[in-house]
């Protein structure tokens, strides 16, 4: 699939005057083998619960049952990204970190403006010394849209994470005229396990990784998979991702709501942005009562995060959630490795990371298995108190920024 849209830019400076960010979109030619999936898309939201229930049900595994075969996936596709650095001058730092979203966000997630941005990693990594890159994963926000089932797949984007991290090393990366010479990614959730791919497959692409809300037991993910209540994207946010029904509503709100709603509050329906044409394939979280049972821990967010995580939620696609678990058992990636996962971690955790019999420390611990070639010393995990899946949501999230940034300085990898 190929797209021919020109390369964009915008700029902003952060209103915590932590970080001068510069947002682009990036085209990228990319390829990937991917899974081919013989399966009917879901047209209606009953359908998409059939869907639901096939992938959660006990004792198989759906992705195999629906696998036909692989093929490879090439293409050219635009990446929306952000590049920040700090703002006092020194962008030209050796040290970037490459931050991946997971399901339900998307490069937001890493620069929540609520609050006067004080739940932004960006801005915590910034004022650290670092350069970040965050961007939309393909399927979401303003990156290319493809076909939900056989296209927009994990290793699709892993793919599309691998050529961002070659230009920024490489100093071709757009806007940005200098190279890196050490690069750290950090994921959440789904983007975890891309990260863990990437550095799997490209062991040299990176020199240190975070996973967050992540660990490499998938026992609970059915809860995630139920819990969402998902349903077409298109028709439970029609103004979003619906563009003949989401403009007409537009078309109505502007003729007869604006009247009552420029009384009341100013806002200005002709202005909200084109609904994005997303096919039925993209599913989406039904409520904002079931985004806080995938993402928070009861009494310790604000009920205004989470108002704003519902407001900017995104699609997920079917393939995407077929290819969810299809990561490598062993990773050849050398390098440190730090797991962080709240202590309330729904689908990694089944809710209590420390439940573990007393077998192990933390559900996380035993990802180390999966590393035979990093040292012990360069392993760690750590459990953050009073937190839920979405770690940057929560009251201490920059508890856990503070836990990532002591590691990476431990280890090296820092900006100068």
């Amino acid at each position: 699939m190929s797209f021919s849209r020109p390369l964009t830019l915008a700029m902003f400076v952060a209103s915590a005057a932590a970080s001068i960010c510069t947002n682009r979109t990036v085209p990228v030619t990319i390829s990937a083998r991917q899974a081919v999936f013989d399966l009917a898309v879901p047209q209606t939201n009953l359908e998409v619960t059939d869907f639901i229930l096939n992938m959660t049900q006990q004792g198989r595994n759906f992705t195999d049952v629906a696998l036909t075969g692989y093929d490879t996936t090439t293409g050219t596709y635009n990446i929306s990204t952000m590049f920040c650095t700090p703002d006092d001058g020194s962008s030209t730092n050796p040290a970037v970190q490459v931050l991946t979203h997971g399901i339900g966000f998307d490069k937001t997630y890493w620069h929540l403006s609520y609050n006067n941005y004080n739940y932004s990693y960006v801005d915590f990594a910034t004022n650290h010394s670092y350069s970040t890159l965050s961007f939309d994963r393909l399927g979401t926000g303003n990156s290319s849209h493809g076909e939900p089932l056989n296209e927009i797949q994990s290793y699709l984007e892993v793919a599309a994470t691998a050529e961002l991290t070659k230009m920024l090393r490489e100093g071709t990366f757009p806007g940005v005229n200098h190279s890196f010479t050490k690069v750290v990614h950090v994921g959440h959730s789904f983007g975890s396990a891309q990260t863990y791919a990437l550095a799997s497959l490209y062991p040299n692409i990176t020199d240190g990784i975070i996973l967050t809300g992540y660990s490499m037991n998938t026992s609970f993910v059915g809860y995630f998979a139920a819990g969402g209540n998902f349903v077409q994207a298109n028709l439970n946010q029609p103004l979003r991702f619906n563009s003949v029904l989401g403009s007409t509503i537009q078309s109505l709100l502007t003729m007869y709501a604006q009247p009552i709603v420029d009384y009341l509050t100013p806002l200005d329906f002709s202005s909200l942005p084109a609904p994005q044409d997303l096919p039925n394939g993209y599913i989406i979280s039904q409520t904002i009562e079931a985004n806080k049972y995938l993402f928070l821990k009861p009494l310790f967010y604000d009920p205004g995060v989470l108002q704003v995580a519902e407001q900017t939620k995104q699609p997920v696609t079917l393939g995407e959630l077929l290819t969810l678990g299809s990561v490598p058992a062993v990773n050849n990636f050398a390098g440190p490795v730090m797991v962080i996962s709240g202590d309330s971690d729904l689908p990694f955790c089944g809710g209590d990371c420390l439940a573990t019999g007393g077998s192990a420390p933390s559900v996380m611990s035993s990802v180390s298995t999966n590393f035979p070639n990093v040292a012990a010393e360069n392993f760690t995990t750590y459990v953050q108190p009073n937190t839920g899946h979405g770690i940057n949501l929560s009251y201490n999230a920059t508890g856990a920024y503070a836990v990532i940034a002591s590691f990476l300085e431990a280890k090296g990898l820092v900006s100068s």
